[in-house]
């Protein structure tokens, strides 16, 4: 059986190859190629066992434009006006005149606005002359009664006392005089120098001399500043006086008291920063009261006697200001009058003057 089976095969193995090479490539015997190729009207798409489908070519064989459906009964069409095409330019006359309507259309809205506000806004009324705002010339009239000042003391120093009385209460406080400077009023120092120059004195140690020693023969030589010192508590004093035209007494006292500069900004040293912080301020408040300007930390008038208290810097340095501004004044005011007493050597000799006569 076996041997029948391989018999067949080798007998059909011959004409199966055979029938391989008869398979023509083109339906014609000349194939329809290059330039001489004939153009195709249609391109037939499936084998001859399916139903036939042919795809024409040429542009006269268009398929037709679907029609649209009937409407039903009962419809009708409305048709639209056609809109003028605007033109592309105006003449100068027209454009002028649409301008002209088109402000008079803005004037007459604006107008018709204008009254309609007039009408629901009533007009806020006049203030009265009497009842105008003014500004306040001092602290007191804006807030009222604030401290007299004259009354505080620091460390025991306060306003209008002597370099004598200030010696003594800084010795009593634990203070120690550090430095004592004098003064002459200005308008007397010049006065002096153009005497001294016409000696003629020319070194400038000979003509601080002069000048020194005019002003002590007229007793206007004074102490005009004293700085005091307690270094075991790092706080210093500065007291400034005024002239002999006003009783040489302290208008202007100055205190500091150093922070630490050791302390860094660990937990431990910021606690004593602020221990220190708040025992000033409580110092403050419980000696002399609450401020009258609680912003600036101001008790009485800035503008005639105050004291200011203020902390800053990363030490925490502590400063007091009291200040009498009227006490300077006086002495501006002395040296003023005291102008026409003082009779300066006319350097111009072309003409005869009234001390030659």
């Amino acid at each position: 059986m076996k041997t029948l089976y391989i018999g067949i095969c080798c007998l059909f193995l011959p004409m199966i190859a055979g029938a391989q090479t008869n398979i023509p490539l083109f339906d014609d015997d000349v194939p329809n190629l290059g330039r001489e190729a004939k153009p195709l009207n249609e391109i037939h798409l499936t084998p001859d066992e399916l139903p036939d489908v042919r795809v024409s070519l040429n542009d006269s064989e268009k398929p037709a434009r679907p029609q649209a459906k009937p409407k039903p009964a009962g419809t009708q069409m409305i048709r639209l006006p056609k809109e003028p095409n605007p033109p592309r330019r105006l003449s100068a006359e027209k454009a002028a005149e649409m301008d002209e309507k088109l402000s008079a259309e803005i004037r007459r809205y604006q107008e018709e606005r204008a009254k309609a506000e007039q009408k629901t806004t009533p007009k806020p009324p006049e203030p009265k002359k009497e009842e105008q705002a003014q500004m306040p010339d001092s602290l007191k009239d804006l807030f009222g009664e604030t401290h007299d000042v004259h009354g505080f003391e620091i460390a025991g120093i306060s306003l209008g006392m002597t370099p004598d009385e200030v010696a003594e209460v800084a010795r009593e406080q634990g203070y120690s005089v550090t430095r004592v400077e004098h003064g002459i009023p200005l308008h007397r120092t010049s006065f002096y120098e153009h005497n001294c120059r016409a000696i003629p004195v020319r070194r400038t140690r000979d003509i601080q001399d002069c000048i020194i020693e005019q002003a002590r023969n007229d007793e206007v030589y004074y102490i005009s500043s004293v700085t005091l010192a307690k270094p075991q508590t790092a706080e210093y004093i500065q007291v400034l006086f005024s002239s002999f035209a006003t009783d040489n007494v302290s208008y202007k006292i100055y205190y500091e008291n150093e922070g630490d500069n050791s302390l860094n900004f660990t937990r431990k040293n910021l606690a004593k920063k602020i221990r220190r912080r708040d025992a000033f301020w409580k110092m403050v408040f419980d000696t002399y009261g609450y401020p009258d300007d609680k912003e600036a930390f101001v008790w009485g008038d800035p503008d005639k006697a105050y004291m200011k208290a203020r902390m800053q810097g990363a030490n925490y340095n502590a400063y007091l200001i009291l200040e009498d501004k009227e006490t300077l004044d006086g002495d501006y005011v002395d040296a003023d009058e005291q102008k026409e007493d003082l009779h300066y050597r006319n350097p111009f000799t072309f003409a005869p003057t009234e001390e030659d006569n």
